[in-house]
């Protein structure tokens, strides 16, 4: 069973793991899509995929698909970790954090990038939250694949093939399309405008957020200043350079 954690973990689980805002969602539907051939949207979501957090969702398809932020946890049999460009997380979960909690969360952007750096922000510093999942690819049981967010935007089909590969599935270049296509961040933007409900639960979330932001790579380019360039890079350095981030001087 996961330590502490109400969900029991199966033995053929596949793991999606990625930090927060890194492109889970985004994952999850296209992993839907090639796994159970199945359109996951917003409203079936809670229906197809297992939060590790939360209770087991009754009658999940075969084999489950598990998404977990947690840092390494040796139960999981087999794992798909995604990581994304730190200096574009930072951003995107600012402002993930004044849609939902806007009546508690009162930092400023400045706050939250300093707090973030300090690991004070869940699950805690980002690069251990890397380096723990990385550092023990070799211990999960079935296998880790490694994707970066980054890679997926650029070249989809090649990752798509990686992960076919992992998963042992073959799907034809039609299925490999439409699943590239209904993963896409102006389908799933779409999605967002018709299904607001389900991104949106109780009265506190802001509304005029959209949940499914921007999407893009290198956004931290043109918003963060100069100095918190350099305090990001700095601090993250070594991971960064070990997964091939650009680092501009």
């Amino acid at each position: 069973m996961s330590r502490d954690l109400p969900y029991e973990i199966q033995k053929d689980d596949i793991c999606i793991v990625a930090y927060p805002k890194s492109g889970n969602n985004y994952l999850l539907f296209l992993i839907g899509m090639l796994l159970y051939k199945t359109k996951m949207d917003w409203s079936n979501k809670g229906d197809l995929v297992q939060n590790v957090k939360e209770k087991t969702v009754e009658n999940l398809p075969d084999p489950h698909l598990v998404w977990s932020h947690e840092i390494y946890n040796p139960t999981y049999p087999k794992v798909i970790y995604l990581v994304r460009d730190p200096r574009d997380i930072v951003i995107s979960y600012y402002f993930h954090h004044i849609k939902y909690y806007p009546n508690h969360f009162k930092l400023n952007f400045n706050g939250f990038f300093e707090e973030f750096l300090l690991g004070k922000i869940w699950p805690g510093m980002w690069d251990h939250h890397v380096e723990s999942w990385i550092t023990n690819q070799t211990n999960i049981e079935n296998g880790v694949l490694l994707l970066k967010y980054e890679d997926l935007l650029n070249n989809t089909s090649k990752e798509i093939h990686k992960i076919l590969k992992f998963l042992n599935l073959h799907r034809t270049d039609k299925e490999i399309k439409e699943a590239i296509e209904w993963s896409s961040f102006d389908n799933m933007k779409s999605l967002e405008e018709k299904q607001k409900e389900y991104l949106n639960p109780g009265e506190s979330a802001d509304r005029k957020i959209p949940f499914v932001r921007e999407g893009r790579q290198n956004g931290w380019k043109s918003f963060l200043n100069k100095e918190q360039e350099e305090k990001i890079n700095e601090k993250f350095y070594i991971t960064l350079k070990k997964l091939g981030y650009e680092i501009t001087n």
